[in-house]
């Protein structure tokens, strides 16, 4: 650590990215939920983070907003702290702080340095991205507080009057060497296609630079109050503050070429691409996805979050300056937790032999016991017969239902159910030919908590990052780590026989424990070597099923755990986890702080 003013704070192994105001944020306010697009939306609860970063400094919570991706690192600011924060992908830790007065209007990286505009000194900090130090400080500053920076044609531009300029840097000097008239209110750059696009928020037209030339080719009338842009999958976008909308222009034609409707106007926001699509977050829609073949918003995510946003590393990057977090989770997650056809998830089954899918098998995530459950297939080769039947196994019990086709959709229905697996396959009627048998289990918790008919936590919970515990990884309970889940299962200290559950009713576990945690309903963690590879313990936070108590955590200790002596530090740290970061007034410890006899005996909730 140096004591100089332009050097780093390097920032230990608890501190991973958090939240104040921030330049795209505007002052606290009371926000009215944006209508959005009905019928794909669901709520920001559900989506589960690949990991959190917590922004903070020298014990200042932080307000995280504008985002940078590079191979080997993410940035953002806070105005609050005023700093600059590394992100490191591999460790998901903040790595490093770096002073910047009042940081604001975006970032860009080019020229082995982040250029990072201050809204104090009127400059462009330029850090160099090997030694996180500021080299240079440029001196122009933005128009705006809210705006963007942009990197092309070997020079940075800068919109740099509220009046109408851009200034263009040479990265060699930090010098201005051209200044291009632009329309008034243009607060927003970027580069692409060898052009630079400038939006003016107030004339609601975008200014085409030619580098060649330093002058304006071209002005382009978008929609209402164009803010932040980008550009990407073939075009370039606008988010426009004013109606809410997405401008799609083409930059061949230079024209707009479809308008988006996204439900989101107001001040504020980000708008990014990458992944096949136009993503865009906004004050109570944090996530919003547009398909830019279709010029249709396919998906949203509803409630609390949403400041700046950025596409790398395979991942979608999120900033919540309220929350004092960047989030950091791969695109699929989006569209998994928002309403989308259950054939997307099916399983494929070949039942002629032909190595082709014949039929598609929903994969149910679970059901509730008491009730009926519904299971519906598609089929895809009506050569393989028109007459299947459900093949169900409830708890020792054989069942046989026969489908029934409503358009392309064939559907069967279990009509009595009890916990806790329900193992099912397609048969063709009147044949032995059935598909693999997948298996479908019960909630953890009682029917009332998984129909949200009873909260666990409140609506607007974000669920907080697990604690750090030495280098082990933290994963929720979900398929994706089916073979270390079955492998902790096995080597669970106290296990004292053989197996009695499967993999494909483990499968079903975590199919559940997944669902679950995206209606918060339950909250199940496995705790894996710093490889991924083997898991060696899991927590697990559920309602309490006895008077008195919210909440129980439990845990399941492996014989590895053991070796290394993990169970007292880690049910020490989730012990404080709980107490301090989740909403819960009082929690008990099965087996821990309570003798499994004596828990078990207590009164039981009437929930």
């Amino acid at each position: 650590m140096t004591s100089s003013r332009n050097a780093a704070y390097l920032i230990g192994g608890l501190l991973t990215a958090g939240c104040a105001m921030s330049g795209q944020q505007g002052p606290p306010a009371v926000q009215v939920q944006k209508p959005g697009v009905p019928g794909v939306q669901a709520p920001m609860a559900y989506l589960i983070p690949d990991a959190q970063y917590k922004i903070e400094a020298n014990g200042i919570k932080g307000g995280p907003d504008w985002l940078a991706i590079t191979p080997e690192a993410a940035y953002t600011n806070s105005r609050g702290t005023d700093m600059v924060f590394r992100m490191d992908p591999a460790s998901d830790k903040v790595v490093a702080a770096i002073p910047v007065k009042k940081p604001c209007s975006g970032f860009v990286i080019a020229a082995g340095t982040l250029w990072s505009p201050s809204c104090e000194e009127n400059v462009i900090y330029r850090i160099d991205l090997k030694t996180n130090e500021v080299v240079a400080k440029v001196p122009v500053g933005p128009a705006n507080t809210e705006g963007g920076i942009a990197f092309g044609a070997g020079s940075a531009w800068m919109p740099s009057d509220p009046k109408g300029l851009v200034s263009r840097l040479d990265p060699a000097t930090n010098k201005v060497i051209a200044s291009i008239k632009v329309p008034p209110g243009s607060f927003t750059a970027v580069y692409g296609y060898n052009l630079v696009w400038v939006s003016s928020t107030e004339k609601s037209v975008v200014s085409v630079i030619h580098p060649a030339t330093n002058t304006v080719i071209a002005e382009i009338p978008v929609d209402k109050n164009p803010r932040f842009m980008a550009v990407g999958e073939g075009y370039v976008w606008t988010l426009n503050q004013g109606t809410g909308t997405v401008s799609k222009i083409d930059p061949r034609l230079m024209k707009v070429v479809a308008t988006i409707d996204a439900g989101v106007p107001g001040t504020g926001g980000d708008i990014a691409t990458g992944e096949g699509a136009v993503w865009v977050t906004q004050k109570t829609i944090p996530i919003t996805k547009i398909d830019p073949s279709a010029n249709a918003v396919t998906a949203q995510l509803t409630g609390p979050g949403g400041d700046a946003m950025r596409i790398g590393l395979g991942y979608i990057w999120l900033s919540n300056g309220r929350e004092g977090k960047v989030w950091r989770f791969v695109p699929s997650k989006v569209t998994s937790v928002t309403p989308h056809a259950w054939t997307e998830e099916a399983q494929k089954s070949d039942l002629n032999g032909d190595g082709k899918p014949d039929i598609l098998v929903e994969d149910l995530a679970t059901f509730i016991p008491g009730e009926p459950a519904r299971f519906r297939m598609k089929l895809l080769n009506p050569a393989v017969g028109d007459s299947f039947v459900l093949k169900t196994v409830l708890n020792g019990k054989e069942f046989k239902n026969a489908f029934t086709r409503n358009g392309h959709e064939w559907t069967a229905t279990l009509a009595s159910t009890e916990p806790r697996w329900i193992h099912y396959s397609v048969c063709i009627a009147q044949s032995s030919t059935c598909t693999p048998a997948l298996v479908v289990a019960s909630p953890t918790t009682s029917a009332a908590y998984a129909l949200g008919k009873v909260k666990f936590v409140p609506d607007t919970f974000m669920v907080p990052p697990p604690p750090s515990v030495r280098d082990y990884t933290w994963n929720i309970l979900e398929p994706e780590i089916l073979k270390q889940d079955y492998g902790a299962l096995e080597h669970a200290v106290g296990r004292s026989g053989p197996m009695h559950s499967t993999l494909d009713e483990d499968y079903g576990e975590l199919k559940r424990h997944r669902w679950e945690f995206e209606r918060h309903t339950s909250f199940a963690y496995g705790v894996l070597t710093a490889d991924g590879t083997e898991e060696i313990a899991c927590v697990y936070v559920n309602p309490s099923k006895k008077q008195g108590y919210d909440a129980t955590v439990r845990f399941l200790i492996t014989e590895r755990a053991v070796r290394e002596n993990l169970e007292p530090q880690l049910k020490e740290a989730v012990r404080q986890w709980i107490k301090n970061d989740w909403p819960f007034a009082k929690v008990a410890f099965p087996g821990v702080d309570v003798p499994m006899t004596t828990w078990n005996a207590l009164p039981d909730a009437a929930r």
